[in-house]
């Protein structure tokens, strides 16, 4: 007896046998793609930081501390620190769906003093602390704290 085709139970084992290979290779494909979109969130969270640095060392450095303006309100807005915490185009950014949003609460620019001198009048640094906020595509909140020293050129 000649036959040419193959029987239910072969046919059964060879799905039973494709399905163990493959699930758990889907399992581990759909975890790495998670790992790769949350860290491009991460890297476009932190390349929105950086634009917002490099905004701030745009700016004349007398105009980059809102706080020694408090009296003179024009003078105040003109600050980048007042303009990042008041306006929204400094304060969130959307990248790829994502809005990334700068902390008020935990942002702030302050005058470092120099322990060289006793002169109190100016820093020559200032100390720029930024978080920022953002709902990565795995849906959770995320926050990236970035801080760095600004000086006056000279």
């Amino acid at each position: 007896m000649n036959r040419n085709g193959m029987s239910m139970v072969e046919v059964m084992i060879g799905v039973l046998l494709l399905a163990l290979i493959l699930l758990p290779s889907l399992n581990v494909i759909i975890g790495k793609t998670q790992t790769v979109s949350t860290t491009r969130d991460h890297a476009q969270a932190a390349l929105v930081a950086q634009k917002l640095q490099e905004i701030c060392r745009s700016y004349s450095f007398n105009m980059i501390e809102a706080d020694q303006y408090k009296s003179d309100n024009l003078n105040e807005e003109k600050t980048f620190e007042w303009k990042l915490l008041n306006t929204p185009e400094l304060s969130q950014t959307t990248l790829n769906g994502i809005t990334y949003k700068v902390v008020q609460e935990n942002t702030s620019i302050d005058p470092v003093k120099n322990s060289l001198t006793n002169d109190d009048s100016y820093p020559s640094v200032y100390l720029f602390r930024l978080e920022l906020k953002y709902q990565g595509k795995d849906g959770r909140d995320h926050f990236l704290n970035v801080s760095t020293a600004i000086a006056q050129r000279e």
